[in-house]
């Protein structure tokens, strides 16, 4: 027995990979975990969803309250009350900081999106509010229900955020519902572990004294413990806010509006003015929450709120019954304002759904392009007497789910041989259907800067094998090329793994993955000083504005196609030249019940074409600064107005199929 470690020891010596296998043990077995949360949520969706739909109610409710009571109020009158709000609760100071950070919101031109955030944050935080406290309440009157909750609050903490994105639109949906149960699961543990905190430290004396003159335990806790712990609680609420503003940019994801969305666009666009409007956006409102939260906590409990601020400067000079006067007709005026509101958005509707009560709802990708592309579209559905809702724009990932769960109607980006996978692995089989071809021959590949192509003759990918040609581009000194690739996760992706495979390249090429804009942006850096550029790009997209093909940049061909096993293609060659990714076309999807119900719908996505050549015009309007969506619809309704005749004989077509008519 003695001998046994010694004879397994030899064993393993014996077995050419028996070292490996020893020194990771992992090779023979791991944890399908991913797997299994897949088929968890999965299971949820499937026999759950309207579960969850359900718990949307009360939040939308809430979100469409807050909105509609603060954009009922003009701008002016807006600046007005939160500068009294903030006198009454932080002083003097923090009024005139919270009046002029609001000016400054409004003149950048960022006052529709900075209200929006505020409504979503706020009804986040209410959610919180409500289950955060109750909740620290229960943890610190309770230690196995503390011991219970703080892992939970640990993972919630620690998770990385975009991870909470993923369960929640497929639960959820998409849009600024979901957004806000993203914000508050994420915004909620401080609230609870401050709570938690606050109420714990409390002197056990003053408890003691309280039940001592009989007062019961909930006497206790709401007559005691929650006065002595709430700057505890405030400072909980300060960080919920915080971090429920901090959540605005990584919830824009799912197609959540607001401050958030316009940095995210900056960030999609290179737009720098853009992301920091956005961004510099929601560091005032921040830091004008902030402050008055803090100065709440620290108030001074001696003095009455009614004695502070504007209430005791009005009751100093005014008569009680004045007062109370002058406060019903302000509140009567701002419900006033809410009605009104409401009832005209309810008159406009009726008048808008006369012929067709559907409002149509699209997504789209970030894309510039597919806006343009999207917009086009929306104002022939319109002329079609539709209404139609903003465009929603989301990761390419996401638009297949929403689809699939009947969050939105259509998507008219759909690159067919590129997304196949994609749409496969949705289970979108069966619910939806591709319809017509916006876009044809829309390729995909590689390029590097014309100078050095012409100086070392490079034409092909191929060439990289030579570590010398790969030098060339290379920037972090490892003497590796570095190609810039797409996002991770983008279906492009796995071919150029796939390529870099077959071609040989594995030891020459390294493939640089981030935020594409970003990459993008040190890749037109690099050219504009002088310096050698390798990239994969596709066209239609503003970067062929910036680096003109056969002026700045020409394509890299490829020794022979090779894709991957459930990538198939007819043609990868385009001029001549075999570029390694199908030449595709850009497509609609659209949810089959939607289609079903609206025939001429599809007639008239099956007529709709765009030419490349007048998108890539169009880019290069975007890439000259004409970038802002109010930009890019202002290009579509040109190009509607350019091809007027074209486009009504779309309208007269579809409005003409004999399925509509019947």
């Amino acid at each position: 027995m003695f001998h046994t470690p010694f004879l397994f020891s030899a064993l393993i010596a014996e077995t050419p990979s028996g070292i490996e296998v020893l020194l990771n043990p992992f090779q023979l077995y791991t944890i399908p975990l991913d797997d299994w949360i897949t088929t968890a949520i999965n299971f949820l969706v499937d026999n759950f969803r309207p579960l969850f739909q359900t718990i949307r109610v009360p939040i939308s409710w809430t979100l469409e309250t807050i909105g509609q009571g603060l954009t009922s109020i003009p701008p002016l009158i807006f600046l007005i009350l939160m500068g009294l709000i903030a006198w009454q609760l932080a002083g003097r100071g923090v009024a005139i900081y919270s009046i002029i950070a609001l000016t400054i919101i409004g003149l950048v031109d960022a006052w529709e999106p900075a209200i929006v955030s505020l409504s979503l944050v706020l009804t986040a935080v209410v959610f919180s509010v409500l289950i955060g406290i109750p909740i620290g309440i229960a943890c610190a009157k309770n230690d196995q229900v503390e011991k219970l909750i703080g892992p939970i609050l640990d993972v919630m903490q620690t998770l990385p955020t975009f991870v909470y994105l993923v369960p929640v639109v497929m639960l959820f949906g998409i849009g600024d519902v979901p957004g806000v149960i993203a914000t508050i699961i994420y915004a909620t543990p401080p609230l609870i572990r401050l709570t938690n905190l606050g109420i714990r430290q409390v002197p056990f004396e003053a408890v003691e004294a309280a039940l001592a003159f009989g007062s019961t335990p909930a006497q206790v806790l709401v007559e005691v413990e929650l006065p002595l712990a709430m700057p505890a609680i405030l400072t909980g609420l300060n960080q919920t806010i915080l971090f429920a503003l901090g959540m605005s940019v990584i919830a824009a994801m799912i197609a959540v509006p607001g401050l958030g969305l316009m940095v995210l666009q900056g960030v999609g666009r290179l737009d720098v003015g853009l992301a920091t409007v956005g961004g510099f956006g929601i560091v005032l409102i921040a830091i004008m929450l902030d402050r008055i939260t803090q100065a709440v906590g620290k108030a001074n409990s001696k003095v009455s709120w009614k004695e502070r601020g504007p209430v005791g400067f009005v009751r100093s000079r005014l008569q009680p019954k004045t007062t109370a006067a002058i406060s019903i007709i302000l509140v009567m005026l701002w419900v006033g304002g809410i009605a009104y509101q409401q009832i005209l958005q309810f008159s406009t509707k009726s008048t808008n759904t006369a012929n067709h009560p559907t409002k149509i709802r699209s997504v789209t990708s970030r894309a510039e392009y597919a806006l343009f592309l999207n917009q086009i579209v929306n104002i022939g559905l319109e002329k079609l007497g539709y209404q139609v809702e903003t465009p929603k724009q989301l990761d390419t990932t996401t638009v297949f789910f929403a689809l699939n769960q009947g969050d939105v109607d259509f998507t008219a980006n759909y690159w067919e041989n590129l997304q196949r996978p994609m749409f496969k692995n949705s289970r979108s089989e069966g619910k939806l259907q591709q319809v017509g071809a916006i876009v044809k021959n829309a390729v995909q590949g590689y390029q590097i800067d014309l100078k050095t192509a012409q100086e070392y003759n490079i034409t092909s990918l191929e060439q990289l094998q030579d570590p010398e040609i790969a030098k060339l581009f290379d920037s972090n000194g490892d003497g590796k090329a570095n190609l810039i690739g797409c996002n991770a996760g983008w279906l492009c992706e796995s071919v150029i793994f796939h390529h870099l495979e077959a071609y040989g390249l594995q030891d020459t090429v390294e493939l640089e993955q981030g935020i594409y804009p970003a990459l993008i942006a040190n890749v037109i850096t690099r050219y504009q000083q002088g310096k050698p550029i390798l990239y994969y790009t596709w066209t239609p997209n503003w970067i062929a504005s910036a680096l003109e093909l056969d002026q700045d940049v020409v394509w890299l061909e490829v020794p022979f196609t090779a894709l991957p096993e459930d990538m198939t293609a007819e043609n990868t060659i385009i001029e001549g030249k075999n570029l390694g990714f199908a030449v595709d076309q850009v497509r609609f999807v659209v949810n089959q019940n939607f289609l079903a119900e609206h025939p001429m719908v599809k007639a008239f996505f099956e007529l709709v074409e765009i030419p490349i050549a007048d998108i890539n015009e169009q880019q290069k309007r975007v890439n000259q600064g004409e970038n802002k969506p109010l930009d890019i619809y202002r290009h579509a309704e040109e190009w509607v107005q350019n091809h007027q005749q074209l486009f009504e004989s779309w309208i007269e077509s579809a409005q003409s199929n004999s399925s509509y008519n019947s």
